[in-house]
């Protein structure tokens, strides 16, 4: 006996084969591509995927003849459906959120964002709850005595879906327009925005409002393989811009990306500005005995692509605790790899000799 496609529950089924399919490749691609860098934003991406596979068993659960399953089996495989519609979209919009915290380099912003972060968990714990309001109350049990039960969440809960997917949805397409507005490549601003944007979420909340039934079940599994998928592209995209030579270069005084590892950072350089604090972890053999001295410093001017720190002086900390004073001149150049490498000759308070340090010895952070 073939398929019957006009069954929306095989609908559903095919509709979930297909779409998890891509969501599933696509994760696990993220993953490989991001071996030994994992971060949260890798992290989020996992446990979508493992909710994943709970809403297939869910779905393939989820059948028409009340014969093959009890009812508490059917009542089960609907709230794991519910459930996972839930994290596994907020677990893609915060592995989203995450990929621009991993790469913004203000460390201001990203202590703010993780406030954000924040309050998508709590909007899962929030939809949970809210589920169990709406669905179980004694007066609204009896939708589990149908052969293929599913609650009617009415508007409620449409409403707090469309308002949070509102608000989330904006939130993960503007945060990373002062990330890359500096781009010099409008072809590379407009794959970035691409890859950060997600617009599906409206069309479930709509169909909860204004269809329900099993209608509902279908939309919210394209909208979390969608959801997924789009989660994972950042990674993706850049993997492939790499593959194809395709990489930023935004030029002076522009903000560059750097995608020199398996990651996008965001670098901002300027002519006119002062350069941003630059600390360098210096390792040099000192008379007396062998020390590791820290120094941190601030650069002065900025001229092209290189950062020319004028002579300076600092505070020197050595590992016995003492403070010296060190004088310095430092200049630097952009380097293939985007780091910006330096060949400082210090200068001990009270000694004409000079101690070179070299380059291998010396490790630069922007």
């Amino acid at each position: 006996m073939g398929l019957n496609l006009q069954d929306p529950l095989v609908q559903i089924k095919l509709t979930q084969a297909v779409c998890g399919f891509v969501a599933i490749f696509m994760t696990v691609a993220r993953l490989y591509i991001r071996r030994g860098r994992y971060w949260w934003d890798d992290a989020w991406a996992f446990f979508a995927l493992i909710n994943l596979f709970i809403q297939f068993a869910g779905i393939f659960m989820h059948v028409e003849n009340p014969a093959q399953l009890s009812k508490t089996s059917r009542v089960a495989a609907y709230y794991l459906i519910a459930v996972t519609f839930y994290t596994i979209i907020w677990s893609a919009r915060l592995s989203i959120l995450f990929t621009i915290i991993r790469i913004d380099p203000d460390p201001a912003m990203r202590h703010r964002l993780k406030y954000v972060a924040g309050v998508f968990i709590f909007a899962i714990v929030f939809f949970f709850c809210q589920l169990m309001w709406v669905c179980e109350p004694p007066s609204k049990r009896a939708w589990k005595d149908v052969k293929s039960p599913q609650c009617e969440l009415g508007s409620q809960v449409a409403i707090c879906q469309i308002v949070t997917d509102v608000i989330s949805d904006l939130l993960l397409m503007l945060l990373p327009l002062r990330l890359i507005r500096g781009i010099q490549s409008k072809g590379l601003r407009r794959r970035l925005m691409v890859i950060f944007s997600t617009s599906i979420s409206l069309v479930h909340a709509a169909y909860i409002i204004a269809v329900g039934g099993t209608k509902v079940v279908l939309i919210a599994a394209i909208e979390d393989c969608l959801s997924l998928t789009v989660a994972n592209l950042p990674v993706m995209a850049t993997s492939l811009f790499r593959a194809l030579g395709m990489h930023a270069d935004g030029g002076a005084g522009d903000s560059e990306m750097d995608d020199t590892g398996e990651d996008i950072h965001f670098k901002t350089r300027s002519r006119s500005q002062a350069a941003t604090g630059l600390r360098s972890r210096i390792s040099g053999m000192f008379a007396g005995g062998g020390r590791t001295t820290t120094t941190t410093w601030i650069g002065k001017e900025t001229v092209g692509r290189g950062t020319v720190g004028t002579e300076d002086t600092g505070d020197t900390r050595e590992d016995e605790g003492a403070v010296k004073k060190v004088g310095f001149v430092a200049v630097g150049e952009k380097g293939r790899e985007g780091l910006v490498q330096f060949a400082p000759t210090l200068r001990q308070e009270g000694s004409a000799a000079s101690v070179p340090v070299k380059p291998g010895d010396l490790a630069s952070e922007t």
